[in-house]
């Protein structure tokens, strides 16, 4: 069941895209679709420096809608492995928010988050949580960076209130090459029940485009010892992440 809730959202995504691209007579331009999709594979799937598939590698979709007032909504989909004894195989966001202009150069992003968990059973434990997430961005010209703030009532695994913070730069270097990172802390009301104390994340590394693809490199890491880390296990620790994405519509 869980491969099939999987693959039935990468299948939605392909199809859908195949829908977005009508025949248009010579000299009229196609109008964008709000609707766009993506379907990536990763060599390891990171949530805020943590390896949420026991650092191996994730097949992962979407489905977006976006629309000119700045709305937009959608899906994703992944694999993951957290070596539990539910099993649990696959994790489902939805969300949605809205994007206003503060300035030409300045967003302000809104947006909410329900992290599900559909195959697992354990309600006493249950994983499903919400976030709520406010981020303002503005690009320099020869850079662009970002703030982030997200608030969960309940965190992951029903561990209390939650915070992380995020920041992100990023430079171009050419028309199809981009350079860029992300520094955050997340601060968990209950550490024990969660694994892990407090924490530092952050990543380093390159995107290139090409066409309708997208390859990715960085450098992923925390600065949780293994100790720290659930008890003893190298899902915290820093490592090579591989991407590459294809991107439909839009």
């Amino acid at each position: 069941m869980k491969t099939k809730l999987l693959a039935a959202s990468l299948l939605g995504a392909l199809s859908l895209a195949g829908t977005t691209v009508p025949a248009f007579a010579d000299g009229e331009e196609a109008a964008a679709s709000p609707w766009s999709a993506t379907l990536a594979v990763t060599s390891d799937y990171r949530f805020r420096g943590q390896s949420q598939t026991d650092r191996n590698p994730a097949v992962q979709g979407s489905v977006d809608f976006a629309s000119e007032s700045g709305f937009f909504a959608g899906v994703w989909a992944s694999n993951i492995d957290f070596n539990d004894a539910n099993d649990t195989s696959i994790e489902v966001d939805l969300y949605a928010g809205i994007t206003t202009a503060v300035s030409e150069s300045t967003e302000a992003t809104f947006k909410v988050v329900y992290y599900a968990y559909p195959d697992q059973d354990n309600l006493n434990n249950d994983y499903d949580y919400v976030e709520l997430l406010a981020s303002i961005s503005h690009d320099f010209g020869g850079a662009a960076v970002t703030g982030e703030i997200a608030y969960s009532p309940d965190y992951f695994a029903q561990t209390g209130s939650a915070v992380a913070l995020t920041g992100t730069l990023e430079v171009p270097l050419a028309e199809w090459l981009s350079a860029s990172g992300h520094l955050g802390y997340q601060w968990v009301d209950d550490n024990g029940a969660y694994g892990t104390p407090d924490y530092a994340y952050y990543d380093i590394g390159l995107s290139a485009t090409w066409e309708m693809l997208t390859f990715d490199v960085r450098w992923v890491d925390t600065d949780l010892s293994e100790l720290e880390c659930y008890g003893g296990l190298d899902l915290c620790e820093g490592g090579v992440v591989g991407t590459i994405s294809i991107g439909f519509g839009g």
